[in-house]
């Protein structure tokens, strides 16, 4: 813990999930005026696999601790779907401490993917706050007004409890321009990967990011990742890595279309800054989608990046899977795509998700056919349970369930060193997750009983 500087503070708590969000909120903050008396606080905590369990003891300590030293104390929580039972223990065992303490100057706020497609059940967990969607101005607006006890009812992109328990959501807030905001923490040391796109022109059923952040693509500029990325270098970050839904339409107007002169821009850029032998892109934490893998974009990452690997998403081996998740794609592109980057001397990662929801039989069995073949032609199989995420058409579908086939052969996998991935971790979170959120909904208090999350109260 640092000295105390003001009458105010933020605490951040980290998870291993979280890092990134935190870095970005940190930067923003750190980056605006109002701030500069702020006391920013970080703590890294476990995750809680029940009420009883103790790991949270030294985060509650913290609280408490904190609490006391300032007039009013934000703690903040940034959280995944998968990750909702844990924090629902968390945030209780917080809410008891509090109360047992009889402390009364501590905010709990919250945000991130599950706290965006469930406002009313996170504000059931204990939150005080949450903020919906992008957090780049929100945040910021939500501590001013906080810290000098203003209304929030005409604050866009939250959610609350007024002082009578109704339940409040004020509407959605405008989408943010990336070149407005900073990507990192420099300040405070922490770095992230440089988002450079934001948003999905597809609309997967299983996946939130256009559900949350739009169908339409914002891109940070050339120049703005270029002053980011020489920022980033000053301050030591050794290695540039990207975050994006899909790279390699960066710039691209529908989000489908390539722009090759503006991709080279960009990476000619950054290559000049970092090192060619510094600069990822299209592997972790990116990926790309099959039909933009052609001999162009890849002769750019060759030109200007270091990565050894990429990431496709393929999802399905099932065509028909393909197109009732909306994938915009099929096998075929994603055989093309394989082969291109093991021409090109890439190791090919195939993101495959199992147990999606109206599975048959006769797609698990050409799934695993397809999967042989790629693996035979020199691919290696990033193997996914299918998780139902709040706020996607898919969220109130029955957890994935791994076929006794697909167990099988990707146990197989794995002993050649064809096959990574946490799909068993990821099986039994989801029916963890999944059964959490059932009993929330069973347990919701009267007066928050067919009150619609998203409809303006």
């Amino acid at each position: 813990m640092g000295p105390v500087k003001g009458k105010h503070a933020i605490l951040m708590v980290e998870y291993s999930y979280n890092r990134y969000s935190l870095a970005v909120l940190t930067g923003i903050l750190e980056a605006d005026g109002r701030f500069e008396d702020l006391d920013i606080h970080f703590r890294k905590a476990a995750k809680k696999d029940s009420l009883e369990d103790d790991r949270h003891e030294e985060l509650l300590q913290n609280i408490i601790h904190l609490a006391r030293q300032y007039q009013r104390l934000v703690v903040a929580f940034s959280f995944h779907t998968p990750n909702v039972a844990a924090m629902g223990y968390t945030l209780k065992a917080i809410r008891r401490a509090l109360q047992d303490q009889k402390i009364d100057n501590v905010v709990v706020i919250a945000g991130g993917p599950h706290p965006s497609g469930d406002p009313l059940g996170t504000v059931q967990l204990g939150v005080d706050v949450v903020v919906l969607g992008e957090a780049e101005r929100t945040l910021p607006d939500l501590l001013e007004r906080l810290f000098a006890d203003q209304s929030l009812e005409d604050l866009k992109g939250i959610a609350f409890l007024d002082d009578q328990k109704k339940y409040r959501f004020t509407g959605r807030a405008p989408q943010v321009d990336l070149n407005d905001h900073p990507p990192f923490s420099v300040k405070s040391r922490r770095f992230a990967p440089l988002e450079i796109g934001r948003g999905c022109a597809f609309a997967c059923s299983f996946c939130q990011t256009p559900f949350l952040m739009g169908a339409k693509m914002r891109y940070r500029s050339v120049e703005n990742i270029i002053h980011w990325a020489q920022v980033g270098k000053n301050a030591g970050y050794r290695d540039l890595r990207f975050l994006t839904p899909t790279a390699f339409t960066y710039g691209s107007v529908d989000g489908q279309t390539l722009h090759l002169d503006l991709l080279e821009d960009m990476l000619r850029g950054v290559s000049q800054i970092f090192g060619k032998e510094h600069v990822f892109f299209g592997s972790f934490p990116s990926e790309v989608r099959p039909e933009t893998v052609t001999v162009e974009t890849l002769s750019l990452v060759k030109k200007y990046c270091t990565n050894d690997n990429i990431i496709i998403g393929a999802q399905s081996g099932s065509n028909r899977m393909l197109r009732d998740v909306h994938r915009g794609h099929g096998t075929e592109e994603v055989e093309q795509a394989v082969r291109l980057l093991l021409e090109f001397g890439y190791q090919a990662n195939v993101d495959f998700i199992f147990g999606m929801p109206g599975e048959s039989e006769e797609d698990i069995a050409e799934t695993l056919e397809f999967m042989l073949k790629l693996t035979r032609m020199g691919a290696r199989v990033h193997s996914h349970t299918f998780m139902p995420l709040v706020g996607t058409p898919l969220s109130n579908a029955a957890p994935g369930i791994v076929s006794p086939a697909v167990r099988k052969m990707l146990e197989e996998l794995r002993q050649l060193g064809l096959e990574y991935g946490h799909w068993k971790q990821q099986e039994m979170i989801a029916k963890e997750s999944t059964e959490f959120l059932e009993d929330l909904i069973e347990e919701r208090p009267e007066e928050l009983k067919g009150v619609r999350a998203f409809k303006r109260q």
